[in-house]
This record gives structure tokens, C-alpha cells and sequence, in this order.
């Protein structure tokens, strides 16, 4: 029997070098993304870990979350959603570990985000990603997203398609 996978919501000390971590190592052993994908990453978990911090000098400020499943003690996926103003939020850093894929990690972090999003009353929800990343866009599509954006590019060393999704929630 394997251990239940459990979502809490932070960050806490450790979890923005956890998703930085996990986001290096993947993409560059499944889709063969260079050093500046993680660079790209540390770049807006820095920008995201400095919003939090101001913002714990304005009451009622939040920026931003982050949700993070585990089973046991090992970190198996990660999503942060990001206040982007204007009712807009962006949904970031989707990831879960390949050890834990197809048990439902995936829609339940998409669950919690949109759910949170919902509750904070965010008009809508966008998010950037890449043509070779299927299943997750499958998850994104079953929850109501649409593809409204599609360039080509040569980023982190491959030629992709950038997409961008929105989920209008109102």
C-alpha cells in the first residue's frame, strides 16, 4: 500500500529550491531544456519570493500561493498561482514528479489552484506553456481552459510552440 499524497499550501523554507530543483531536473531528462530554463525559473521564484516578502508588511497583501503535494516527505508536484492584477491571476511552476503521475496529483493541485482562484474572485486564470507538454495541457483543456495564443520559438535550446491558455472564471 503506498502512502497517501497530501496538498498543503505555502511556501515554506525549502519549497521554492524544492520547485526549482525538480523543474531543472525534469525538463532537462524528458524534454532536454538547457541551464537557461532553470535560470527562467529562478528568475520568477525570485521575483514571486520577493512579492511575498513585501508583502508580509501590508496586511491583506498576497501575491501570490503555492501548493505542494507530497507523500511522506518527498515532494511529488508543485503549482503556485500568482496575482497578476486587474481580476487576472497566472497559474505557474505545474509540475509533478514522474514517480507520481497518473494518480490524480495533477488534477488535484489544478483543483486546489482554480478552486482558490475562484474563492479569491479572480475573473480569470492564464497560463504559459509549451506544445510538448500534452498531458498537462489535456488537464488544462478538461478543466476548461482554451489555447488563445500559439508562437513558434527557439528557447532552452529547442525549437517549440509557446502557448498560452486562459479560463475565463466569471
Amino acid at each position: 500500500m503506498s502512502p497517501e499524497i497530501s496538498i498543503r499550501i505555502g511556501p515554506r523554507p525549502g519549497d521554492l529550491g524544492t520547485v526549482l530543483a525538480m523543474h531543472g531536473e525534469l525538463y532537462a531528462r524528458e524534454h532536454d531544456f538547457d541551464e537557461r530554463f532553470e535560470a527562467h525559473v529562478a528568475h520568477g521564484l525570485a521575483a514571486f519570493a520577493a512579492a511575498l516578502g513585501e508583502a508580509r508588511d501590508e496586511p491583506g497583501a498576497e501575491p501570490g500561493w503555492l501548493w505542494v503535494a507530497e507523500c511522506g516527505s518527498d515532494v511529488v508536484g508543485t503549482v503556485a498561482l500568482t496575482d497578476e492584477g486587474g481580476g487576472v491571476a497566472q497559474l505557474r511552476w505545474f509540475l509533478v514528479d514522474p514517480a507520481a503521475r497518473g494518480a490524480g496529483v495533477g488534477r488535484k493541485l489544478l483543483r486546489a489552484v482554480l478552486d482558490h482562484a475562484r474563492g479569491r474572485g479572480f475573473e480569470r486564470v492564464k497560463l504559459w506553456t509549451v506544445d510538448s507538454l500534452e498531458s498537462a495541457a489535456r488537464l488544462y483543456r478538461e478543466a476548461g481552459f482554451r489555447c488563445t495564443e500559439r508562437n513558434p520559438v527557439r528557447q532552452w535550446g529547442q525549437r517549440l510552440d509557446e502557448l498560452r491558455y486562459d479560463l475565463e472564471l466569471g
